[in-house]
């Protein structure tokens, strides 16, 4: 079984089998029940008139015993087979339940007896019905009685006695089913996502030293390899950052970890870790698809890092439209965060690639905090024009920006990338409490 879902699967087939078992036996003892109401409805009686005329016609003509008995044998092997006799389907509920239910005899009221040999069991316990039909008496003699009795067990005591082979099984695969179902559970998704989780957290904090090394092929082991790349490769980065020898070259680095790879790292632990807590299935592989695209994110954001350590070109004069950007992160924001989000954006505003960028980095910065500080519920981002360019707000409804959280990297940051593209970045307190960042950046190419 090489995926999740194929594992999944066969679980929850598994799971469905004592289910289909009980059904399967309700089911069988309504169609006895129906049974029942087809046999009391006279239709036996008929046969068995129909029957009695034939003995009696069969005792006129000199008939011995051997002969009567094989009769009433042949009228048992009918009364197995009810689609023929009776006009009923029952056959199959009745010799499930016992191989021989019926049995056939005749009698006088001296007591002489004659009856068919059928090997059939009984038990007090178990259903009786009982038919008698007198047999005609056109010569004379002394009346006969011919009688039929049906003895079965009732579908569910034969469901509960010690000696059914299913009801063992049942018992046996309850059991089995719920160890294995705590193992699996345990060790092949839970364990295997808190693992994960662990990692990312001692990733974000920087210590690489830990990795997942699951070889397993389904879609967890899948993603564990590549979070294992992605450790590798982030790891390398900040070993290549230690390395320079430019002091502005390792701030810069510094940043675009802080504001891209750091970000999405804790993004995607906080994404891990609702995963392993996740009530249902449904709402597991949610988060887990979550958590993969984070993880493109974060590797799309080392290659873009790597080639521009590498001194690869780009072309920073390119026109670049915001509003796709800008309206797409938030809507990845409030799906992962779980805040809600409203947006006044224009049609199109295009800058350089290079603003876009600082610009983007600034607005992720902004969002991230409103995350993991603002304890907020809402979040408000605008962009509006202005006599000198144009001004992006993100203004959110939570506790507010203390004294230390104006220094913090992330600030600082935000505003090294606005002076570097002239731009004017301020913080003030919200309107109704909470905290607003505003971005005035040069206007680009603008279409209304």
């Amino acid at each position: 079984m090489k995926g999740l879902r194929l594992q999944l699967a066969v679980f929850y087939i598994l799971l469905s089998l004592p289910a289909l078992l009980l059904i399967e036996r309700a089911v069988f003892g309504w169609k006895f029940e129906n049974m029942l109401r087809q046999l009391a409805d006279g239709r036996v009686e008929a046969l068995l008139q129909h029957e009695a005329v034939s003995i009696d016609e069969a005792m006129a003509a000199g008939a011995r015993e051997e002969e009567l008995k094989l009769r009433l044998q042949h009228l048992v092997l009918r009364l197995e087979r009810p689609r023929e006799s009776l006009g009923t389907s029952a056959a199959f509920v009745l010799l499930e339940l016992t191989p021989h239910p019926f049995e056939a005899r005749l009698r006088t009221a001296s007591g002489e007896r004659i009856a068919a040999d059928t090997p059939r069991q009984d038990a007090p316990d178990w259903l009786h019905r009982a038919w008698s039909m007198p047999v005609p008496d056109r010569a004379g003699r002394e009346p006969w009685q011919l009688d039929v009795d049906l003895a079965v067990p009732t579908p569910w005591r034969l469901s509960l006695e010690a000696v059914s082979f299913e009801w063992r099984l049942a018992v046996a695969y309850l059991v089995i089913f719920l160890l294995g179902s705590a193992w699996f559970l345990r060790w092949r998704v839970l364990g295997r996502v808190s693992r994960m989780a662990e990692a990312a957290g001692a990733w974000a904090r920087g210590d690489f030293s830990v990795a997942l090394a699951d070889r397993n092929s389904d879609e967890l082991g899948r993603l564990a390899q590549a979070l294992d790349r992605m450790a590798a490769d982030v790891q390398a980065l900040v070993g290549t950052r230690a390395r320079l020898a430019s002091l502005e070259e390792r701030q810069r680095l510094a940043r675009d970890l802080h504001d891209t790879v750091k970000q999405k790292a804790f993004a995607l632990s906080l994404q891990l870790s609702a995963a392993r807590d996740s009530a249902s299935e449904t709402a597991r592989q949610q988060r887990l698809q979550e958590a993969q695209g984070l993880m493109a994110e974060i590797q799309h954001e080392l290659a873009e890092l790597l080639q521009d350590m590498r001194g690869e070109p780009s072309d920073a004069l390119a026109e670049v439209d915001l509003v796709p950007a800008l309206s797409s992160r938030l809507d990845d924001f409030t799906r992962r965060s779980g805040l809600v989000g409203e947006a006044a954006l224009p049609e199109s505003v295009e800058v350089p690639a290079d603003t876009a960028d600082a610009v983007l980095r600034v607005y992720d910065e902004a969002l991230s905090n409103v995350w993991r500080h603002a304890a907020a519920r809402h979040v408000r981002v605008q962009l509006a024009p202005l006599p000198e360019g144009w001004a992006l707000s993100v203004e959110d409804d939570g506790r507010g920006l203390g004294a230390a959280s104006r220094d913090g990297m992330g600030m600082n940051n935000m505003r090294e990338r606005s002076r570097a593209i002239g731009a004017r970045f301020e913080v003030h307190g919200g309107a109704g409490g909470g905290t607003r960042l505003l971005l005035v950046f040069p206007e680009g190419i603008s279409r209304p």
